[in-house]
């Protein structure tokens, strides 16, 4: 149980968690207010913008994390966070008129999240033991999608009319979490030698090392490949459940294919929430390398059969079984692959990590692009396919010669 943790442990996944809630209620509200009041192109070429910021962003935080004390950086960049809410939030309320402070208020928030999320990832690993590390990602993997659940619903539920006070109270709770935060983290974490005086230099050596890590070059890789499958189900799967899903009505209530994706997720969102621990109790005395394999292998079929179905009787079983396919596999990919990370390079191969999502996304669109020049079933066998060899190459990073599998 979670009461079995240490107090950084606990301090840190709770802090994580209203970290997630926070930006859960606010971030993705705030793109669809900014879609309202600028033209599609401009708010693309922003959105674009931000992830480009916030991947630079996460690259400099992994740095930061490696080579300065991490209590500091996350109260620094937590309290940044927190301020760029409240600048967002003086703007609803009238105090600034331009949009110009919403566009910086995005911008600083993506920014200073970014920069502080290596840090926290890196204290959890060190913070957490070969013992108690599984079952620690597990209740992160567990409260993050709690968050995400929680943070769309108060999100949706304030939108239209309580932008201001939910923008004011999310950076009020963020501050106060930061401090609070502080207060309760006992923890200082060893620094990595500096190489050189200029610190740009520095830094890309210091990613040049992961970059170099054939091992975790491979991983990375390979998660970005099974991830183009869940990926591809809010861009390729949404287009073209909006376009071909014929409209039904289940009791009483009109499903579109808009409806019907949103019914997906939410779905994927309640069955992570609810058995994240009952799959995990279930897995746990089995083959780590074949609950990985094989959840893998369900989690990957049953997303590229989702982006060719049009029936809600057969979407709604493969969720169940992409979702029981995760969490087999998700926890213990997310555990295990700390055992491939040096000591004095945690943050910095973590923050690497993130190129697997940025992979995955750019793979997922492009599969939205094959879409103008090929059927649906062969997009569900691009993700397939992409997915089984992500497969391979994450199971034999794992558990290669240096990593036996238990």
């Amino acid at each position: 149980m979670a009461t079995t943790f240490s107090k950084n442990i606990r301090s840190t996944l709770a802090s994580s968690f209203i970290n997630s809630l926070i930006y859960s209620c606010t971030i993705p509200f705030l793109v669809i207010y900014l879609a309202g009041i600028f033209n599609a192109r401009m708010t693309g070429l922003l959105v674009m913008t931000n992830v480009v910021v916030c991947f630079l962003a996460g690259i400099v935080g992994g740095y930061l994390a490696d080579n300065f004390q991490r209590k500091k950086i996350l109260h620094l960049f937590q309290s940044l966070y927190g301020g760029s809410l409240l600048l967002i939030a003086l703007r609803f309320f009238g105090l600034f008129s331009a949009d110009g402070w919403l566009i910086l208020g995005y911008l600083v928030c993506g920014i200073s999240f970014n920069l502080y999320s290596p840090a926290y990832d890196a204290v959890l690993m060190d913070c957490t033991t070969v013992e108690n590390r599984k079952q620690a990602y597990q209740w992160q993997y567990w409260t993050f999608n709690l968050s995400m659940a929680l943070g769309f619903s108060i999100g949706g539920f304030l939108f239209q009319h309580f932008l201001f006070q939910l923008f004011l109270v999310a950076g009020i709770a963020q501050l106060a979490m930061a401090l609070l935060f502080q207060s309760q983290l006992d923890y200082t974490n060893a620094t990595a030698e500096k190489r050189h005086k200029n610190r740009l230099k520095d830094l890309f050596l210091n990613y040049r090392i992961a970059a170099k890590d054939t091992r975790w070059l491979f991983l990375i890789l390979g998660m970005a490949l099974f991830n183009t499958a869940e990926f591809s189900l809010k861009t390729y799967t949404a287009v073209r459940l909006s376009k071909e899903f014929e409209t039904l009505t289940l009791f009483t209530v009109p499903i579109d294919g808009v409806r019907m994706l949103s019914l997906l997720q939410v779905l994927n969102t309640l069955l992570v929430v609810g058995f994240t621990f009952l799959v995990s109790r279930f897995t746990e005395k089995r083959s780590e390398k074949a609950t990985i394999l094989y959840g893998l292998l369900i989690y990957v079929v049953s997303y590229g059969l989702i982006a060719v179905m049009n029936n809600i009787y057969i979407l709604i079983p493969l969720m169940v079984l992409a979702t029981i396919g995760e969490l087999a596999s998700s926890p213990n990919i997310n555990a295990r692959k700390v055992d491939l990370v040096p000591e004095d390079k945690q943050a910095s191969y973590l923050a690497f990590s993130s190129l697997s999502y940025q992979g995955a996304d750019l793979l997922a669109a492009f599969a939205l692009t094959l879409s103008g020049y090929i059927s649906a079933g062969f997009i569900a066998g691009y993700i397939i396919i992409l997915g089984l060899v992500g497969t391979s190459l994450t199971v034999s990073s794992l558990y290669g010669r240096n990593n036996k599998g238990i």
